[in-house]
């Protein structure tokens, strides 16, 4: 069994190291700490739900991402990013949807000299940034054009976005500037989603284990620290 550290992959002593396994920890139940506050952008959209277009989703599914509409949360998101440099202090917000985020992130994190141009992505103190954040696991597992079949099983606060923002996520993810996904309930269903993503390499698992662990640890936040197996 190999364990995922924050920077390597090392085989567990007085186990086999040939039977593809993966030893992941993630943090659960993850609050704030002195250092750094969480902020749940579910929260603050919930205050301007559009109790209209919920009135009449049934015929138009799709239509529910307007009932917590991008454009609202790019405000709040951009509200809530300002403050922060404006009156320095470290904040992280939880679920994260729209590519305009990550991009306003890239940036930030470029000028604060993370970006590496040889591997074209960030390498990221986060424990240094003012804001970090994290996506919901619901919004990597589903996009828009789910809502036809699945309809209000995927309604969501904040909710399934189109698919270049699923994308965009992913995106997020891989390049360094996702500090971490938030995995609320962590169901079976969820725990077969996250091992997809290592074994169809969708996420590499040192990138997993630091969304799921590391980078929200550098960042100071806290929770209880469980263990996932993944067989690949």
């Amino acid at each position: 069994m190999k364990k995922i550290y924050k920077d390597k992959i090392l085989n567990i002593p007085e186990t086999d190291m040939f039977d593809n396994t993966f030893l992941f920890e993630y943090l659960e139940n993850i609050t704030s700490s002195s250092d750094r506050k969480i902020i749940y952008i579910s929260e603050l959209l919930e205050a301007r739900k559009n109790a209209d277009i919920l009135q009449n989703i049934s015929q138009k599914p799709a239509m529910y991402s307007e009932v917590y509409s991008p454009k609202d949360e790019l405000e709040i998101f951009t509200s809530l990013f300002e403050k922060a440099l404006r009156e320095n202090k470290k904040i992280h917000i939880v679920g994260v949807t729209l590519a305009e985020e990550i991009k306003m992130l890239e940036a930030y994190y470029e000028s604060l000299g993370f970006m590496r141009e040889d591997i074209n992505a960030f390498d990221i103190d986060f424990s240094i940034p003012l804001v970090t954040v994290s996506c919901m696991i619901e919004n990597l597992i589903w996009k828009g054009s789910d809502y036809k079949a699945q309809r209000s099983k995927i309604f969501f606060n904040p909710p399934i976005r189109e698919t270049g923002h699923n994308k965009a996520l992913f995106k997020g993810i891989t390049r360094g500037v996702i500090a971490g996904i938030e995995l609320g309930d962590f169901t079976l269903e969820k725990q077969d989603y996250i091992s997809m993503c290592v074994k169809e390499e969708k996420i590499l698992a040192l990138f997993m284990g630091k969304v799921l662990k590391y980078n929200l640890e550098d960042a100071g936040l806290v929770g209880n620290i469980k263990e996932l197996r993944i067989v690949y």
